[in-house]
């Protein structure tokens, strides 16, 4: 298929690579006019630790290249899909008859929309063609062939496959799916509890905290994914479980790290400078502590984590309030 992927962040580009190594006509889109040139010219990397842009995919910053795509593919942050996706309208630019694929990791703040709800808001019925590709997947293991499973999630389930087939290979296996609201759910709120971990990783507390981070998270991702319109199996399987394990044990998590650098004494705005990488758990725990607000839900770890991150809360004040909560039955 000819496919223009939006987004050359690490994701982004890591997936460019898998799919032109499928055999597809791959066209990367880069926001940055200086950014796009230079990986054009191959004069930098998508990302550090990455491997080089194979000389057939080109990079470009501009979206004239979507006229003639059979399809399209969703990588960028979660907080800018609106401003993408209007880019794209206001460009001329239609997704209607093309397989879209979103393969961003969020909840929009303000209108608490999922991704793929935010591309049928500025698209308007183009939803049976939205597929949303979602699971354990760190960039720097795709890119090496690491083995790897996920989901493709559609209301459609010939969209679903027709994504899968787009992807799959003999190192990166996917599941089909019906369930695009707990997949994009479990996607979202991993991020949050991957901060979580990463402060318990900054305090040394230890295998027994990230346990019972982990653990209890899952609590309350299940909590939220099912009043939003999730079916609960969904949160035990690659999106939910296996998303929130890979995110809040792995070296590679951004959130567990801007966690761990906030438990060092950073404040969020100098984790971020430090980081250098959008870490997605910090804008969806806003989005998660309105959920829990919205629909009065009980979300203490959630609740703690935006305390940390937005009000200023000691983390060890966090970690002891989560302690000392009533005790009650599992």
């Amino acid at each position: 298929m000819k496919i223009t992927v939006l987004g050359a962040g690490s994701w982004g580009a890591t997936l460019a690579i898998l799919l032109f190594e499928n055999k597809h006509e791959v066209t990367l889109w880069e926001f940055d006019a200086e950014r796009a040139k230079k990986l054009q010219n191959r004069k930098i990397k998508p990302f550090e630790t990455g491997v080089d842009l194979p000389e057939g995919i080109i990079v470009t910053n501009s979206l004239d290249t979507l006229k003639d795509r059979e399809a399209v593919l969703f990588a960028v942050p979660s907080q800018y899909m609106r401003l993408t996706c209007m880019l794209l309208k206001n460009n001329g630019i239609s997704l209607e008859r093309k397989l879209i694929v979103s393969a961003t990791k969020g909840i929009e703040n303000g209108t608490l929309l999922r991704m793929s709800e935010v591309i049928e808001d500025v698209f308007k019925d183009i939803y049976d063609n939205i597929a949303v590709l979602s699971g354990p997947s760190h960039a720097e293991e795709v890119c090496r062939k690491v083995p790897t499973v996920v989901i493709s999630a559609a209301t459609n389930i010939d969209t679903a496959e027709k994504c899968r087939v787009l992807f799959m290979n003999n190192f990166f296996r996917i599941y089909n799916q019906t369930d695009i609201i707990g997949v994009e759910i479990g996607a979202a709120l991993k991020n949050v509890f991957a901060v979580a971990s990463g402060i318990v990783d900054g305090l040394k507390y230890g295998d027994n905290t990230k346990a019972a981070i982990v653990s209890r998270g899952l609590k309350e991702l299940v909590r939220v994914g099912v009043v939003l319109g999730g079916q609960k199996q969904t949160f035990f399987g690659l999106s939910g479980v296996g998303d929130l394990m890979v995110t809040c044990f792995s070296k590679h998590s951004r959130n567990r790290a801007i966690g761990q650098l906030i438990a060092e004494g950073k404040c969020l705005s100098d984790a971020e400078k430090c980081l250098g990488m959008i870490a997605e758990g910090v804008k969806n725990s806003v989005s998660a502590y309105e959920i829990g607000g919205k629909f009065n839900l009980e979300l203490p770890i959630i609740n703690e984590v935006y305390e940390v991150l937005f009000k200023g809360k000691n983390p060890i004040e966090a970690v002891n309030n989560l302690m000392t909560r009533g005790a009650r039955h599992e």
